[in-house]
């Protein structure tokens, strides 16, 4: 038994004594948020409309994340989200910045309603 924990303690000992040498590697992060900008919109995603020549030099050279997700439809509460790592619900901005509320909001849709007839 005494044999066991000592071996234990040798390799706990020489695991921090390795690991205090090394520096952390650095990493850098670059978010890009474009508003209306499919998937495919990169030329590196194989679109032939859009030529993003320096995006495609930064996919190359790194890493990308092919999985993810909006937390809303409207962009404003996306952004809201992103910027606060909240759920819409938890940060309150349930509609596009801008957007009629209220009383204000009826008299738009009714006037919306009226211009369509």
């Amino acid at each position: 038994m005494k044999k066991i924990t000592s071996l234990l303690l040798a390799t706990i000992i020489l695991s921090i004594l390795t690991s205090c040498d090394q520096e952390p590697e650095t990493k850098n992060i670059l978010f890009i948020l474009a508003d209306d900008y499919g998937y495919n919109d990169m030329s590196f995603r194989n679109s032939s409309f859009y030529e993003t020549i320096n995006i495609d030099r930064l996919a190359k050279e790194s890493m990308v994340f092919n999985n993810g997700y909006a937390t809303s439809r409207v962009c404003s509460l996306s952004r809201a989200s992103i910027l606060s790592g909240k759920f819409t619900a938890r940060h309150g901005i349930t509609d596009w910045i801008g957007a009629a509320t209220g009383k204000e909001w009826r008299k738009k849709r009714v006037k919306f309603l009226v211009s369509r007839l």
